[in-house]
């Protein structure tokens, strides 16, 4: 029997192909263009967060807690927001370039992310 989880998977990997699928059958994500960039940050988006998303929707534990699929996603929605400023052009903001923020977002994105989990994992360890 297949567990939820990796039913998620599965599902979240036939989504995600499926995107690459229509991208490529109306000439969408060739290139190095806007739609190239959301196409692919789409699939990433889709192939490592898609199942966390749905079995945190469901509400569903399993191997993970939900509140702890619930940060991987945020995390991974901070990522994928700073790869799109990163691929943003030459335009700034002031005088910092939009690939400036969108890193500073990125390491902000993963750094929360990691105290935020080692927090939660030191409340876990401690007896009450």
């Amino acid at each position: 029997m297949v567990s939820r989880e990796l039913s998620a998977q599965i599902g979240a990997f036939s989504v995600a192909f499926l995107l690459l699928l229509v991208a490529a059958y109306f000439d969408v994500g060739v290139g190095t263009g806007p739609a190239a960039i959301a196409v692919a940050l789409l699939f990433n988006g889709i192939i490592f967060g898609g199942a966390h998303l749905y079995l945190a929707l469901r509400g569903d534990d399993g191997m993970v807690p939900v509140e702890a699929r619930w940060r991987y996603v945020a995390m991974l929605g901070g990522l994928l927001g700073g790869g799109a400023l990163v691929y943003g052009g030459d335009r700034t903001i002031a005088t910092v370039t939009l690939s400036t923020i969108g890193i500073a977002v990125m390491a902000l994105a993963v750094s929360s992310y990691l105290v935020t989990e080692t927090i939660a994992s030191y409340r876990d360890t401690r007896a009450e």
